[in-house]
């Protein structure tokens, strides 16, 4: 018996080495074919680097369950995006529920918090919901997302709170995946598109010049307009900056972006609150801030842990917010970081294709852009957890 686990040992053991090879042969041959060839398509070795990460995450997951001694050791499988592929995973549809009571999620919460060590969450079993709203989740191995309306000041606020396992799941998505396309869509269709777990409307960038965006780590448009820009950097958190300091130069914007390993940004805002501390704001050239409109803002709670809220009339509570108030509202509730979003007729949550808030004047508006988060589980190996 013995002899056949040695014998069993050493063809695996052979087996991994032969992957091995064949990675780092695949990896050799991109570099001989792209060294020294002018005029090499970016784009190109983009999808083959894109290529080489599937393969390395494959590779990783398959050795994920290795023998030892004759037993199986299952380690955590690891799952990740490429920015370079603008459709995620497919959601499980099994991974998708609701219910009206909070109460009744606990399971779920307790699943989603230990498996993915979600700290200090937003929601909870016990968290007051609007009366005849219901709470919507999804929850598999790589991401918990969890939205419900709550009532605060006779206004709805409508919360959907996300852990995800890797920072690759935070994802932004241009409509026509191309920078400066003219192309419009609403919230929930190029959620539908990108597979979505949940998505927001982001900046509105093709409407408004303003600061610095970033698409896939590449610096697109560098204003030097007063504006304060909310950047994403390979972490998953959220960096703020005044663009005053590129004076309005792409070379030094993308040197700022190299630097901190941004992979895009939102040029909106202002900032709400930053390291935990409220931020006053008097005057901005974005966003009616003294007015009562529509609000969105994007929150960081945690290590990868995310809220994106908006704020709305609905039914019976009429009121909508100034900024101020948005923003007294958001430190109340104990993030680290809040940025403010395009609000108005803009602003749109979207979980499982579906429109959550009632936005304003009753249907949503086609924009240039969504942020949104993704299962990184690939199609064929989905999990509910």
């Amino acid at each position: 018996m013995k002899r056949n686990n040695n014998r069993l040992s050493a063809l695996l053991t052979g087996a991994v080495c032969l992957l091995l090879v064949v990675c780092l042969g695949y990896l050799l041959g991109l570099l001989v074919r792209n060294v020294g060839v002018p005029g090499r398509s970016v784009r190109r070795s983009a999808m083959e680097l894109a290529a080489v990460d599937r393969f390395d995450m494959q590779l990783s997951n398959m050795l994920a369950d290795v023998y030892v001694s004759g037993q199986t050791v299952q380690a955590k499988k690891v799952y990740w995006l490429n920015d370079s592929d603008p459709v995620a995973p497919e959601p499980n549809p099994a991974g998708y529920g609701q219910s009206d009571d909070p109460a009744a999620l606990q399971e779920v919460l307790d699943r989603a918090w230990e498996m993915l060590d979600i700290q200090d969450p937003i929601f909870t079993a016990e968290t007051p919901i609007m009366p005849g709203s219901a709470v919507y989740y999804y929850l598999d191995e790589t991401i918990f997302a969890v939205t419900w309306k709550q009532v605060m000041d006779n206004c709805v606020y409508t919360f959907s709170e996300v852990k995800v396992a890797h920072p690759s799941q935070f994802r932004r998505f241009l409509a026509g995946d191309k920078f400066g396309n003219d192309q419009q869509l609403l919230t929930s269709e190029m959620a539908s598109t990108v597979n979505a777990v949940v998505a927001s409307s982001g900046d509105f960038y093709g409407f408004r010049f303003f600061g610095v965006v970033v698409y896939n780590g590449v610096v697109e448009r560098s204003i030097d307009r007063f504006a304060q820009t909310c950047y994403v950097d390979e972490k998953g958190d959220l960096i703020f900056m005044d663009e005053s300091q590129f004076d309005g130069q792409p070379e030094k914007a993308q040197a700022f972006v190299d630097e901190h390993q941004i992979r895009f940004s939102l040029a909106f805002g202002p900032v709400l609150i930053d390291e935990g501390q409220l931020k006053t704001v008097n005057h901005y050239d974005l966003g009616q801030i003294h007015g009562r409109y529509s609000r969105a803002a994007l929150c960081q709670r945690g290590e990868r842990h995310y809220v994106l809220t908006a704020a709305n009339y609905e039914g019976d509570y009429r009121s909508v917010p100034t900024l101020r108030e948005f923003s007294q509202r958001l430190h109340e509730i104990g993030f680290e970081k809040a940025y403010a979003l395009d609000g108005g007729q803009t602003a749109a949550i979207v979980m499982n294709d579906t429109l959550i808030n009632k936005v304003s004047y009753g249907a949503e508006r086609k924009i240039s852009d969504i942020i949104y988060f993704a299962t990184a589980i690939p199609k064929g190996g989905q999990s509910n957890g």
